[in-house]
């Protein structure tokens, strides 16, 4: 399983929607589970036109099991049950305090829950924003998918501080381990004690009065203690510190190049690492179609589905009456091919094609599926740390961080 977790500094992006239309997209492949962690507002019901039998109420205050609350696609919406391996879990309706506000309690036992889902991928929309009920459902080791747009300056700022927030708050974690405090932290007035006193400092602040950003601190650690583990840690973690990003609502390459994805870079160099990596895996054109659907409570990968399937027949029986007109043989079926690896680069091959060359990038749908493709590759690669495979406790993470420091 692959815990997905798409969030934003800033409401106003289309993050459900994206978050909804993504989750479908999976599905068409793989088993996919979407949550609604956006609890204050429910606002995954705000758009699908469904009813809802139960929800995170039933699972955190009735204990029905998590996996039972999980709704799928009704007939009426989805008769083909194109969409069968999607489902989703709704959060509550009404206002619940301790649900809103996450209490520790109800923290834990959504994790777990979480945690116990039968699925391939779980994706989560997180309310906009950031505080503890965010980051605590984002991954350590990456950013989870972050979502902004070219059409709020102001998203990409918050894009960035999101992404620096996560990899700080790593970094606060590993300051915890006992390990630590007992090597480093015992004599106040040693060097190496005020070194982390003050990377505690900027990691809670975001200043410094001698250092602007990590990579200066590391080079100041390689100084005082160049042949401690913690320094060889440090930088493993900062170096491999991944961020995944989507433009939604994208509308030029140039225009969201120097608009967007530089600032964006640029801000998590100068406030955090020049180390980090960047992942853009694609953008979501803005399309009137994907309004209408959201207005009509239906998704847009569904709706698209359904009206490319009812013009099908209709491009079939005018093919048939040309045929019949001019007296030309009915075209034979294709052969049905095999698939495999060769076949499934060339259909990655075909997509980035379709994207890069040819422009077919304008549609939504494709964007949405050459994203389910890329999130897919990377989730298989043992390379990347993508998302979670489980939602790691502060505990489990200090446990894996002091096996490297040992």
């Amino acid at each position: 399983m692959r815990i997905l977790p798409v969030s934003s500094g800033k409401g106003g992006v289309g993050k459900t929607t994206f978050a909804l239309n993504f989750a479908l997209a999976l599905a068409k492949t793989h088993k996919t589970v979407l949550i609604d962690l956006d609890t204050g507002t429910s606002s995954l019901r705000n758009f699908l036109d469904i009813k809802v039998n139960k929800d995170l109420f039933h699972f955190l205050k009735k204990n029905c099991p998590l996996q039972e609350c999980r709704e799928i696609l009704p007939a009426a919406m989805d008769p083909d049950r194109a969409f069968a391996n999607f489902s989703f879990i709704a959060s509550p309706q009404g206002f619940v305090h301790d649900i809103v506000n996450f209490s520790p309690a109800v923290k834990e036992k959504l994790i777990v829950g979480i945690n116990g889902l039968q699925a391939d991928y779980v994706v989560i929309d997180l309310k906009a924003g950031l505080d503890r009920n965010v980051l605590e459902f984002l991954p350590l080791s990456n950013s989870g998918i972050i979502l902004f747009t070219p059409k709020l300056r102001a998203a990409t700022h918050t894009a960035a501080e999101m992404a620096k927030a996560v990899l700080f708050r790593m970094l606060g974690i590993m300051l915890t381990s006992p390990l630590l405090q007992e090597r480093f932290l015992q004599a106040a007035s040693a060097p190496q004690a005020l070194f982390f006193q003050r990377l505690r400092d900027f990691l809670e602040s975001g200043s410094d009065s001698e250092a602007k950003n990590l990579d200066d601190f590391i080079s100041e650690a390689a100084v005082q203690f160049p042949q401690d583990n913690f320094l060889r840690v440090l930088r493993y973690y900062v170096e491999n510190y991944k961020v995944y990003y989507v433009l939604n609502q994208f509308n030029s390459m140039s225009e969201s190049l120097e608009n967007t994805i530089k600032p964006f870079v640029a801000e998590i160099f100068h406030i955090a690492s020049a180390k980090v990596a960047f992942h853009n895996l694609g953008w979501v054109v803005e399309d009137e179609q994907v309004r209408r659907s959201t207005e009509a409570g239906v998704p847009y990968l569904v709706r698209r589905y359904y009206k490319k399937r009812q013009a099908a027949p209709l491009a079939h029986d005018f093919d048939a009456q040309l045929r019949d007109l001019f007296g030309v043989a009915q075209k034979k079926a294709p052969a049905e091919r095999k698939k495999g690896l060769a076949h499934e680069l060339s259909s990655q091959i075909d997509l980035l094609r379709k994207i890069y060359v040819c422009n077919a990038g304008k549609d939504p749908e494709t964007n949405l599926d050459f994203i389910a493709a890329r999130v897919r590759d990377i989730s298989n690669n043992s390379v990347h740390q993508f998302g979670m495979k489980k939602i790691f406790s502060v505990q489990e993470f200090l446990e894996r961080f002091q096996s490297r420091l040992v």
